[in-house]
């Protein structure tokens, strides 16, 4: 009689396998989800949005002038909001030279379309993330069981 297994070994064991059944189908959703996402990705980089966002800024890297003014205007941002968080008021000149190089690069072309090349690129991850939503919705509805 001692050979036989005690109920309470073989009902722990079937519990131990069921969660490692359910960790095993947790790590195969997880790669379906990375697979998936991967996928969407390399259809998204065939969109023209990506592909009118991708052109813009490498128009824009590529002119130097733009580049510099945008890097500048950068590092005056940064020192405007660095002043802000320490506390302190920043100085007219700093808020002048930040206006100045803002107006300059709202003026300039390549800007300009890169600007609304990301605004494009961004009204279409809100409708991929809304779509998202939608399948994360149908999938808490659904009557499917998953173990927990």
């Amino acid at each position: 009689m001692d050979d036989m297994p005690d109920i309470s070994d073989l009902a722990s064991q079937a519990q131990q396998q069921g969660g490692q059944d359910e960790i095993d189908l947790d790590k195969q959703n997880r790669e379906a989800i990375m697979k998936k996402a991967q996928e969407l990705g390399r259809l998204i980089s065939q969109t023209a949005e990506f592909g009118y966002l991708s052109s813009a800024q490498q128009e824009l890297d590529d002119d130097r002038e733009a580049t510099e003014k945008l890097n500048r205007l950068k590092k005056v941002q940064e020192k405007v909001v660095n002043t802000v968080e320490g506390g302190e008021e920043p100085d007219e000149e700093l808020l002048e030279e930040r206006e100045e190089l803002a107006q300059e690069l709202q003026r300039d072309r390549k800007y300009q379309s890169l600007v609304s090349a990301q605004s494009n690129f961004d009204k279409l991850m809100k409708k991929v993330n809304r779509a998202i939503s939608k399948g994360l919705k149908k999938g808490e509805d659904s009557d499917i069981i998953m173990p927990s």
